[in-house]
């Protein structure tokens, strides 16, 4: 009997590892893999609940992470704000379902256990960018990909030209951090040719500016660690110079800055909207309606009543600003707001307590995740969301 036990624990055990690599993967595929992916990870995850729920029963509420504390309390406070909210119940519950992505973070991070399962996990997301950036460099040479995306969009296999970008730069920060593990598995000048694929990739190739503008953020925070005292202010120069570099150098670089300004002004004109426009006036609108609701927020699920209840110009429901702070600040008030930078304060401070590469890694992945947040909604999409929780739920286990 205590035979069969040991198996039937290491089956699960085994399992919820092989199922988190699947997923770690399969995040680089596009949504419909990555649903099936948790699918197969939320299987392990109960049945080693349901296993090991003696040690549950006997776990003490001390010995959970703050971390996971104030995830809870962030889910709670949404369950408390459909007390106001007048979205109807099924766009509540939709909602709800899609903010609390981030609580896959608990759910990760216990299926990995250990440091060296944790280093598998990460392993497994840099192969599935190994993979896109095979493709992504094919289709720019004209080769037909069977199963990418269509309308083939310069480079874009699986994704977005927005989250490819992100990706990318999000497995920069590991490989870059972690070269030394990775220089000893794979090779010195593997490892190299990788760095340098993946960045000629970003920049000649990736049309994301939201890529863009984490790549330079995360090269500027290296150089900012690798220089010495007195030369670190080189690092607050280094946005400039190297934006200054890729518009000379990369004609889509060029092309995709240079549109920010003149679509900008076709917005203020009243013109038409671009994507900039609709961003531009998203915001507007959602900073119009958080003014009249500060503090509690219009509940769960009320994003497309504050815009249209502000006249906002794009006529379809609009689910999400692309800001993901006015988001929680227009749906749980300043309450909301306050909880979210919360997770990054404690997030940060948990960064001091892994190993120098993953203090560096969790600490660049925050950078990124903050300011994608400042143009975007990552806690809210598919795949990129979960991108982020698989590498924020391994990297918390490179501990001392």
């Amino acid at each position: 009997m205590r035979f069969s036990e040991f198996n039937l624990r290491l089956f699960w055990s085994q399992y919820a590892l092989v199922s988190t690599c699947i997923l770690a993967f399969c995040v680089s595929l596009g949504a419909a893999t990555v649903s099936l992916a948790k699918a197969l990870v939320l299987i392990g995850f109960l049945s080693n609940l349901f296993i090991n729920k003696k040690k549950i029963f006997e776990f003490k509420l001390s010995n959970v992470q703050i971390l996971f504390i104030w995830m809870l309390a962030a889910a709670v406070w949404m369950l408390i704000s459909m007390t106001w909210s007048q979205a109807t119940e099924i766009t509540q519950w939709q909602y709800f379902y899609a903010h609390t992505r981030y609580l896959w973070i608990a759910v990760i991070y216990f299926q990995i256990g250990t440091r060296d399962r944790g280093l598998k996990v990460l392993r497994w997301l840099i192969y599935g960018q190994f993979l896109v950036l095979c493709i992504s460099w094919l289709l720019w040479l004209g080769v037909e990909v069977p199963f990418t995306r269509r309308p083939v969009e310069k480079g874009i296999a699986f994704t977005s030209t927005l989250e490819q970008p992100v990706m990318t730069v999000l497995v920069l920060v590991l490989i870059w951090n972690f070269r030394e593990y990775w220089s000893r598995l794979w090779g010195v000048w593997f490892v190299r040719l990788v760095v340098i694929a993946m960045s000629l990739n970003l920049i000649f190739v990736m049309s994301g500016r939201t890529g863009y503008i984490v790549f330079i953020l995360v090269f500027a925070l290296e150089i900012y660690k690798t220089l010495p005292g007195r030369l670190r202010w080189i690092a607050f120069l280094s946005p400039v110079i190297l934006t200054a570099v890729f518009y000379i150098a990369s004609p889509v670089f060029h092309s995709r800055v240079a549109q920010i300004g003149s679509n900008s002004e076709i917005y203020f004109k009243n013109e038409s909207l671009s994507s900039e426009g609709e961003r531009l006036d998203m915001w507007k609108q959602t900073a119009l309606g958080i003014l009249k609701k500060p503090i509690l927020g219009y509940g769960v699920g009320s994003m497309p009543e504050v815009y249209s209840g502000e006249n906002g110009l794009i006529k379809v429901p609009v689910s999400q600003p692309h800001q993901q702070y006015l988001f929680w600040w227009a749906e749980f008030g300043l309450v909301g707001l306050l909880i979210m930078l919360g997770f990054f304060s404690i997030l940060f401070r948990e960064s001091y307590r892994l190993d120098s590469e993953g203090k560096n890694s969790l600490q660049s992945v925050l950078a990124v995740l903050f300011v994608m947040g400042m143009f975007n909604c990552p806690f809210f999409g598919v795949g990129m969301g979960e991108f982020f929780f698989l590498e924020i739920a391994a990297l918390l286990w490179m501990k001392k």
